[in-house]
């Protein structure tokens, strides 16, 4: 008698849908009937992973777009009655930042445990690498009685520590995983996973393998700057357009422009500029096509990612790091910390971006190949897959962790 998952995603946006895509695969492998439970009617720029899925019969979705903020503030009560309409016998969190309230509402009323087994991805432990002020942490105290369920210092150091929230706690940042023994670590190559499922397909996108040929044959001798995925503040896009433009650099760019956004640089003036000379190569297409991507990533020898205050993983620098390719980022958060601790490429400060820069593209990248081959060693589709079925099964985890 198969048994059936619920994986629990109010937003399919931006890397969810590859989570879901992913994990739907791993668990239709293991005989479950798979329910997706997220809000339909949320836009998103590009709904290719979760199409696919749609395609398929035996996948149910449920629209979440009936519950506060789109599912996001869904109460226990409302969450209860999903699970047990659905008899699920596993429920999966593949953002679990998103619904700490959700689990900490089953402290101290029995009632409100939830049904089945539970697993919880959490991707955003920001707060570990943020310090506070003596103001801030003053402001922290006073409002912290009224937020107590849904702050995080406090979920991850002590609500999960003492009580069962979730059967198993996952998290994709290694550093994180480290100090909280309760938290098992998650090798963060979904979109590698995702892609070789994937990689058989035929796809009209690689007609751009051939334009970009075109391109990089008429900017010999300069430096690729590659902009992966849709163009954001937060990951730096304006920054690196900038920065292209002043160092006499090609711009890359894979994916949609979102010209609604603002940036502290003027992306038009510099788009305008680097295309009138010839080094702005874009898309303005969201591209799926895994050889296709591997195309992009492979035209460049050196990956610059210029976030904005981003303690998270990145999917982009992963792939760019299966690939060989060194990264340059900023010294905060995991992405630092792995560069750092593995050697993975550099790292620059708030006002060292330049330097660094110019010091990154004159090292070779083969300087860097048997660093970034042993830490790729551990971040890989088997370990992934293995700690998903261990969770997914209850079956005793064994991993290889970087450290």
């Amino acid at each position: 008698m198969s048994q059936n998952a619920l994986i629990y995603s109010p937003g399919f946006d931006g890397h969810r849908q590859v989570y879901i895509f992913v994990i739907t695969h791993v668990l239709r492998k293991l005989g479950f009937k798979v329910y997706i439970a997220g809000n339909i009617k949320q836009k998103v720029y590009n709904s290719f992973y979760i199409d696919k899925l749609k395609e398929q019969p035996e996948i149910s979705f449920i629209d979440t777009g009936k519950y506060t903020k789109g599912g996001l503030g869904i109460t226990i009560q409302e969450f209860l009655q999903m699970q047990n309409t659905l008899k699920s016998d596993l429920t999966i969190f593949p953002e679990a930042d998103h619904h700490l309230h959700l689990l900490a509402s089953q402290i101290f009323n029995k009632k409100n445990k939830l049904r089945g087994k539970t697993v919880g991805i959490f991707m955003r432990p920001f707060y570990f690498y943020e310090s506070l002020s003596i103001i801030d942490k003053l402001k922290y105290l006073k409002h912290l009685p009224s937020r107590i369920k849904n702050d995080k210092s406090i979920f991850y150091n002590f609500l999960l520590r003492k009580f069962p929230l979730l059967d198993t706690a996952l998290c994709i940042d290694e550093n994180f995983v480290t100090h909280h023994p309760n938290i098992k670590w998650l090798p963060d190559v979904f979109q590698q996973y995702a892609e070789s499922i994937m990689k058989d397909e035929k796809s009209e996108e690689r007609v751009w393998m051939e334009k970009l040929d075109n391109f990089k044959e008429s900017n010999k001798g300069r430096f690729h700057f590659l902009y992966f995925g849709t163009s954001q503040y937060r990951r730096g896009y304006d920054i690196l357009l900038d920065l292209a433009k002043n160092t006499g650099g090609c711009f890359i760019h894979c994916g949609l422009r979102d010209d609604d956004v603002k940036f502290d640089y003027d992306t038009n003036a510099l788009r305008s500029t680097l295309k009138k000379e010839g080094r702005l190569f874009e898309t303005n297409q969201y591209l799926a096509d895994p050889l296709t991507i591997e195309y992009f990533f492979k035209s460049i020898t050196h990956l610059v990612l210029p976030y904005r205050k981003y303690y998270g993983s990145s999917g982009v620098m992963l792939q760019a790091l299966d690939l060989g390719i060194p990264v340059l980022s900023h010294d905060s958060g995991i992405i630092g910390y792995r560069i750092s601790n593995h050697k993975l490429g550099l790292t620059y400060n708030d006002h060292s971006l330049n330097t660094q820069f110019s010091n990154f593209k004159n090292l070779n990248a083969a300087f860097f190949k048997n660093d970034i081959y042993n830490y790729m060693n551990f971040q890989t589709i088997e370990q992934l897959k293995n700690v998903l079925i261990n969770s997914f099964t209850g079956a005793k985890m064994l991993i290889r962790q970087p450290i």
